[in-house]
């Protein structure tokens, strides 16, 4: 039955397609873009832990005003879910609500200023993307923040800076407080980033929720060539602490990531290790109903490898096939070590994942996207059940407007 589901809303989704179109193309206009995605996961646990399985079928609005007077204007993304098939469960698929129902949420709603040429503010509910607080869209829907976010352009570099009071998870349009130990507390954030002459980038961020945690982000970036590749090589790290009583107990964490990137036409070869130090492992939580994914090579479909005192190696193939555009794939192998737990200090996880994507290159229902995405995890008893993780993902969006 819940195959047959899943059939009747692909079918709806591609015949939706039709009126597909083009997207208008200049600033002073009102954008509006209707979206589709269709979603799919079944989670199977080991160790007896109950398994998920939920599906659901989301229509998004997304409304994009002009500058009026080239000063301000709004964003407005509203998404409605229909449960396609899934109930309440132990373990949370998120992609349902926790009662395993549809749900509709206001993902974003905010007046957006320009008050200068090279200067933007945004005030309301939005989605995030900033290494410290990332409203990653890893399930139907994306999570999202309220917020007052600002940036300013400086030639090759830029400067952000916002203030959050509250958060919303993916599948829930209430925000509530960043809360720990019976107080609400905010999180001021700056950041910015830099991109030099021969490539080099750089990115800086640092966070504070006061009385809670403290965390600092850095990376640095540098693309060159190797013979006849192209060479990316990256290095990051963060550290977080406890930034007073708030947290319940003192905290210390840093982690270390190096990865390598080497590519030609086709092909992609990624090798990245990663490293966490300190006296625990790493939180990146803010508390209360944040939902902030890692913005790290480490963090991957399960895990983000992030346990105390853990290492890990991951080797990764991208490969966009020649003779059918519009198809990648993607294999990518994690192996960690040296885990800090309860039961001994050398314990051992793995995840494994397969990705496949194609998206359509012409004809009525042209950028409707197909996505296969397997992940099994494995390891010692006492760190982490096996868990075999599959997911199937459409998405098709179109501009009206």
């Amino acid at each position: 039955m819940m195959f047959k589901k899943i059939a009747v809303a692909t079918i709806a989704l591609s015949s939706a397609t039709a009126g597909h179109v083009v997207a208008a193309e200049a600033e002073n206009e009102m954008q509006v873009n209707l979206g589709l995605r269709t979603f799919y996961m079944n989670r199977d646990f080991g160790a007896g832990i109950p398994d998920t399985i939920a599906a659901g079928q989301a229509f998004r609005a997304d409304i994009s005003s002009p500058f009026w007077g080239d000063k301000v204007g709004f964003d407005v993304s509203v998404v409605h879910v229909a449960k396609l098939e899934g109930d309440k469960t132990i373990n949370s698929s998120d992609v349902l609500t926790p009662e395993g129902q549809g749900y509709t949420t206001l993902e974003q709603a905010f007046i957006k200023l320009k008050p200068t040429e090279n200067s933007s503010v945004r005030l309301g509910r939005m989605v995030m993307m900033t290494p410290l607080l990332n409203d990653l869209t890893s399930r139907i829907s994306a999570p999202s923040t309220q917020a007052v976010h600002g940036t300013l352009k400086l030639g090759a570099g830029e400067i952000y800076a916002f203030y959050s009071d509250k958060a919303s998870n993916n599948n829930s349009e209430k925000f509530t407080e960043y809360s720990a130990n019976g107080s609400e507390y905010g999180i001021a954030s700056v950041g910015g980033t830099y991109k030099f002459n021969n490539g080099l980038g750089v990115h800086l961020q640092y966070a504070v929720a006061d009385e809670y945690q403290k965390q600092t982000y850095l990376n640095v970036n540098y693309p060159t060539q190797l013979g006849s590749h192209d060479l990316l090589l990256d290095v990051t790290h963060m550290r977080g602490e406890d930034d007073g009583a708030l947290y319940g107990s003192d905290y210390n964490s840093n982690l270390t990531g190096l990865t390598a990137r080497l590519s030609k036409d086709n092909l992609a070869y990624t090798l990245a290790y990663q490293k966490i130090g300190g006296d625990n492992g790493y939180d990146q939580k803010w508390g209360g109903q944040d939902n902030t994914q890692f913005f790290t090579w480490g963090a991957v479909q399960l895990l983000d490898f992030n346990a105390k005192d853990e290492q890990s190696l991951q080797a990764r193939v991208d490969y966009d096939v020649p003779n059918i555009k519009g198809l990648s794939l993607m294999a990518r192998h994690t192996e960690s070590w040296g885990i800090d737990h309860s039961g001994g200090d050398d314990g051992q996880r793995h995840e494994t994942n397969f990705d496949a994507k194609y998206t359509l290159q012409s004809g009525a229902a042209k950028g409707l996207n197909f996505r296969l995405r397997v992940a099994r995890v494995d390891g010692d008893d006492a760190v982490v059940p096996r868990i075999n993780d599959i997911r199937f993902i459409i998405n098709y969006s179109t501009d009206v407007l």
